[in-house]
């Protein structure tokens, strides 16, 4: 295992060679645990980061969420096999009574089908979850549910939901008194107690690639389960993780969630309609990652202009928890660093890397381009030199501000995968093209772990 004072350097070194302004890490094997910071939490006040700083975890609470409602279901209070109707009997999608094979289990694994990026605010109070799922009527589904696998913000809020009237209290309460004390987090669980945090703030890239303050600090209450608002240090985020290292111990040995539930909720439900070198699909609520040496599961985590990352190693009894405070650019890339470091310095690992570009390859453009929705983006993707460019220009977020397009150059990996170069920032992913009809056009662009649908031409 990496010395301390190997793992500060380590941290500084990535945080500085990929422009990170502000970047916090822990790093763990057994009881023994690494923690180290660097840079500023908001480039405005240039207030330092030190590790007790908080971050907001941005998706990484979906496996909060996915925790307490198996504790639920431990209780025998919840059947991850019935349909969500049964336990909010008056949800409606496509303005329709749920349909029943939107299951509990569905929900947890990202195949329900419904629509899934909707950050609608409902407001400040503890009615915001409530009000949040009445508005779901609004939303449609993408495809039949337990078909694919699409990522899925709106169905995490609807199991806070379920939280909510199962334990009669609301979803962050719950999550205080289920989760956050017994394991000893301190966390920033009320958005409006920042001030007694040393809490950092997004930053966003401009068009020319300057870092600004997000437009907005925090996202709508009501998407809170989904990750919306929780912030902690990596060091309390690592104890989240012992938790399920320990298959549902809690520090002073209360049993917090069955052995058996723990083990299967890192068990592979479903897995992703393409193969975009990352997770090989989701459990229930983690990301799986089978193909790994050691077998790993985790999480990343996105708000606006903050990004976080979990990976835990259940095989190894080690977790890595990289928390950053920018949203694009370089973040991916520190992390990533700190990671294979600190997972190599265990022993011989196996994390695989993004494939190469194949530039000789040809592109029949008429298979690809068109312009693909979310619910919350519109990408147009069209021919550019042998290739493809992409712009993806958001749409119904009031809620989140005024976030600038992204434009992508893609570059063919083979016949249905691109590598995606997110210009001017410098970051890439790997984008496919699935579901071709007889033409030949593909009918969605998984992108981001999202199912984009072709709508035109």
């Amino acid at each position: 295992m990496l010395s301390a004072d190997a793992f500060a350097d380590l941290v500084a070194d990535a945080a500085k060679k990929h422009g990170v302004p502000g970047l916090s890490a822990a790093f763990m094997r057994g009881d023994e645990v690494r923690s180290a910071s660097n840079g500023v939490l908001n480039l405005r006040t240039q207030v330092e980061v030190t590790d007790e700083s908080v971050f907001q975890i941005g998706s990484i609470t979906k496996v909060f969420t996915g925790t307490l409602v198996m504790q639920l279901v431990d209780e025998g209070r919840v059947d991850p096999d019935a349909p969500i109707r049964r336990y909010l009997p008056d949800l409606r999608i496509a303005d329709a009574p749920v349909d029943d094979a939107v299951t509990v289990r569905r929900l947890l694994a990202h195949s329900s089908g419904i629509v899934g990026d909707f950050f609608a605010d409902t407001g400040r109070n503890d009615d915001a979850t409530a009000l949040y799922v009445e508005r779901c009527s609004e939303l449609r589904y993408l495809t039949e549910p337990g078909r694919f696998f699409s990522y899925c913000n709106s169905g995490f809020n609807i199991l806070g939901r379920l939280i909510e009237v199962i334990s009669g209290t609301t979803w962050a309460k719950r999550l205080q008194e289920a989760l956050l004390d017994p394991l000893e987090i301190d966390a920033l669980n009320d958005a409006e107690e920042a001030l007694r945090f040393r809490a950092a703030v997004g930053h966003v890239l401009d068009d020319d690639g300057t870092l600004r303050l997000t437009p907005t600090c925090w996202l709508p209450r009501g998407t809170e389960a989904a990750g919306a608002r929780l912030a902690m240090s990596p060091r309390a985020l690592l104890a989240f993780a012992r938790l399920h290292l320990r298959d549902g111990v809690a520090p002073d040995g209360r049993r917090l969630l069955a052995a058996e539930t723990a083990r299967a909720m890192r068990d592979l439900e479903v897995p992703l309609p393409a193969d975009i070198a990352g997770p090989d699909g989701y459990g229930l609520s983690w990301q799986v990652y089978d193909s790994w040496r050691p077998k790993t599961v985790g999480h990343d985590g996105a708000t606006i202009g903050q990004a976080a990352y979990l990976r835990v190693l259940p095989e190894w009894n080690a977790a890595v928890a990289v928390l950053t405070n920018a949203g694009s650019g370089g973040t991916a890339k520190a992390f990533d660093a700190i990671l294979r470091a600190s997972v190599g310095s265990l022993g011989e690992a196996h994390i695989p890397v993004k494939p190469d570009a194949t530039p000789a390859l040809p592109v029949d453009a008429a298979r690809f381009a068109g312009t693909y929705e979310t619910y919350m983006s519109r990408i147009v993707v069209t021919p550019s030199n042998g290739t493809l460019r992409a712009t993806v220009t958001q749409r119904n977020n009031d809620s989140l501000g005024d976030l600038p397009d992204h434009h992508l150059v893609l570059r063919p990996i083979d016949d249905h995968r691109f590598l995606a170069e997110d210009q001017p920032y410098g970051s890439t992913s790997v984008v496919g093209f699935t579901e071709f009809d007889r033409n030949g056009k593909a009918r969605f662009l998984f992108t981001g772990f999202r199912l984009a649908e072709r709508t035109s031409p």
